[in-house]
């Protein structure tokens, strides 16, 4: 494949370290169903850590590959995966964005704890 994709550009405060990052430019409203893009969304598209607040944020596309899937976002405290602090879903990429950025932020500036 000739074109490059690149990573999906993000606002990360400082105190975030990132585990992983698959999070990129494309937005899954201009791929046509048949398209085999929707194989890049997975459940694994980006996941950080805040260790002094033991907080981890986790970014996915659910169900992984189905064009009628969308972004879900979960911001775990404790690795307590079953009780999330927050949970997002939208099929709207800027709004997962935003939403993804903002968290981040409330996180570092001890509003979410």
């Amino acid at each position: 494949m000739k074109n490059k994709l690149k990573l999906q550009p993000l606002r990360i405060p400082s105190g975030w370290e990132v585990t992983y990052n698959t999070f990129l430019e494309i937005d899954p409203s201009n791929i046509k169903q048949d398209e085999e893009w929707f194989m890049i969304f997975t459940e694994s598209l980006f996941q950080a850590i805040h260790k002094s607040r033991n907080i981890l944020i986790d970014l996915g596309w659910y169900p992984e590959g189905d064009p009628k899937g969308n972004f879900g976002i979960e911001l775990i405290k404790n690795y307590e995966w079953e009780k999330p602090l927050e949970s997002i879903n939208s099929k709207d990429k800027d709004e997962i964005i935003e939403k993804l950025e903002l968290l981040m932020l409330m996180v570092e500036e001890g509003d979410i704890r």
